[in-house]
């Protein structure tokens, strides 16, 4: 159970939620040259900079965003309510249907992480995970196959993504990202050269609040606007969503659901902290024993209705030290016959996205807006259509290359696949 007594778990929170990233862009290394090209002759210009040489030319070359920061909501803070982008937003969701659960109180010396109630006084129907651990039939946790490892990172973009997406590469791997939409505004040829090499976005809201902290409206302004930006970079869609902290309850479900999202949380004990590392709060050494003790246990991962099922990780991409982390967390994993694979790929899924293109070298074929859209869809600047509507009821058949259902195109893997599953739940965890 999430105690929020914890000061590791306060402490980490109060960090994540004043992190301010660099705003200098990072060298395009290791770019694709078809991606490099994509960006450099469309939505993005190279600046000559000495010292920045592009791994495939003799050129000195840095990509910078033409991206309209203007029109998208302050950077880690929760977007504005009552703007007309977001009520229309709201207008869409069948409000009857959302249970009618309290906003969760907020923990006194951490602003929107929530204040779990003493045990014993929970609210068994609103099946909190964050402090309960209840998980929902909805709810992802697992990979249905025992051999596969959902390999999942939260919290970028950010200048460490490089250097992941670059050791993911040298593994032949893919990844699903759990992107921030807020720091996109600063990194989104970050996103383009994810898609470029045939990773797997999906949603980790605009400012990474706690969602059973946040009023339904809040909630619908935090995805939307992060789906938004998204869109306007890559194309894409997202369809899986992993609130942060985990946090969720059946409020918090039912709201994502009516805008189109699968709830991922991640396998109890497979939290590798390696946010833990850059607080200082544990060594390299602590965080590799207790990844290869969890690894030793792999076996004994159960599905809901108590089939074998393969574990779906949490790390994060926002410091060279979780990309170092990740480098030996790996192999551990892989030495004991599991295979390392993003979300959409563990789950079998052929439409990884409600709307776009396959991935792959050259991205998406949707032509990303870059938020500058000339469309001026219900009256609100840097709208399109695309915008509105929650793709909900969007056709999801498996192999449909249609723009509302995609392929995942990265690198081959083979698997049987045993029925999906939700494994069983613990009542003592950490989280991020």
């Amino acid at each position: 159970m999430l105690t929020n007594a914890d000061p590791d778990i306060s402490t980490h929170v109060k960090a994540l939620s004043s992190s301010t990233l660099s705003t200098s862009k990072p060298d395009f290394h290791g770019a694709t040259s078809t991606v490099l090209d994509a960006l450099i002759g469309k939505e993005y210009y190279p600046i000559e900079e000495e010292g920045a040489s592009d791994t495939h030319s003799n050129t000195h070359v840095k990509v910078k965003s033409r991206l309209n920061a203007a029109i998208y909501p302050v950077k880690d803070k929760i977007p504005d309510v009552n703007s007309p982008q977001v009520q229309a937003w709201v207008s869409e969701i069948d409000w009857a249907k959302v249970p009618n659960i309290p906003v969760a109180p907020q923990h006194p010396q951490v602003k929107h992480f929530p204040l779990c109630p003493p045990q014993g006084q929970e609210n068994k129907e609103a099946c909190w995970w964050s402090c309960t651990g209840c998980v929902a039939k909805t709810d992802v946790i697992t990979c249905p196959n025992s051999k596969a490892w959902g390999l999942t990172y939260d919290d970028g973009p950010s200048p460490a993504t490089w250097s992941m997406m670059k050791h993911l590469g040298e593994m032949k791997l893919t990844a699903t990202f759990f992107i921030v939409g807020s720091r996109v505004v600063e990194f989104p040829e970050v996103l383009m050269e994810q898609v470029a090499q045939g990773h797997h976005l999906g949603m980790h809201t605009w400012s990474h609040a706690g969602l059973t902290t946040l009023t339904n409206h809040q909630i619908v302004a935090e995805i939307k606007w992060t789906e938004k930006i998204i869109r306007d970079v890559t194309g894409l869609t997202m369809k899986y969503v992993r609130p942060p902290y985990g946090d969720t309850d059946n409020r918090v479900r039912e709201i994502l659901r009516q805008m189109g999202y699968t709830t991922v949380i991640w396998t109890v004990g497979w939290d590798t902290n390696d946010w833990r590392i850059l607080e200082n709060q544990v060594q390299e050494t602590e965080v590799l024993q207790d990844f290869k003790n969890v690894v030793e246990r792999a076996g004994s991962i159960k599905s809901q209705s108590g089939k074998a099922a393969g574990p779906i990780s949490l790390q994060h991409d926002l410091s060279e030290s979780a990309t170092w982390l990740s480098t030996r967390l790996i192999p551990l994993g892989q030495a004991k016959g599991l295979m390392p694979m993003n979300l959409a790929t563990c789950l079998s899924d052929n439409t990884p996205y409600r709307r776009g293109s396959k991935l792959g070298p050259g991205g998406a074929t949707q032509k990303p807006n870059g938020g500058d859209s000339k469309g001026m869809a219900r009256g609100m600047p840097g709208m399109e259509e695309a915008d509105f509507g929650s793709d909900a009821n969007f056709p999801t058949g498996s192999g449909s290359m249609s723009e509302r259902g995609v392929k995942l195109c990265g690198f081959k893997q083979t698997m049987a696949y045993a029925a999906v599953g939700l494994a069983a739940v613990a009542f003592a965890m950490l989280t991020v």
